[in-house]
């Protein structure tokens, strides 16, 4: 091999040499730029934290009616999310009704015509357990979801 075909050799091992540099450099930039801008336009938790509170909440209502040893009571209604629900010239020891799904700001009441019995208003909020929020014994009870 002579001196002229050497220097050419040496010539295209240096250009071969820069461009596979430059691809990596480049290669390299475009990684770095990628996670920089998935690392910034990825969701913060108070994003998710005010997506889920934009969603609806939606509630359930559970009415427990219920009087000890002989007492009775009747003549019952409650609301309920088409209207009310009433029970007339029934007398009984213990009633329980679920009610929904209902929203934000409903008026839970209860009702007795006859009697004093323990009226207990239990709420559950996007399927949770139901949750004693009102006890009373006597005619009427009544708690606003909140």
């Amino acid at each position: 091999m002579d001196f002229h075909n050497w220097i050419h050799l040496e010539r295209l091992y240096n250009k071969i040499t820069l461009t596979v540099m430059k691809i990596s450099y480049l290669t390299i930039l475009l990684c770095l730029i990628c996670f920089l801008s998935i690392l910034t336009s990825s969701c913060t938790k108070d994003n998710i934290e005010n997506e889920s509170q934009t969603e609806v909440d939606v509630y359930y209502v559970k009415y427990k009616i219920s009087t000890s040893g002989t007492r009775i009571f009747s003549n019952w209604s409650v609301t309920t999310p088409t209207g009310l629900f009433t029970k007339k010239d029934y007398n009984t020891r213990n009633w329980e009704g679920t009610f929904g799904p209902l929203k934000k700001g409903f008026n839970c009441v209860v009702q007795i015509g006859s009697g004093e019995p323990t009226i207990q208003i239990y709420i559950s909020k996007n399927n949770e357990p139901f949750a004693l929020k009102s006890s009373s014994t006597g005619k009427s009870l009544s708690y606003k979801i909140q």
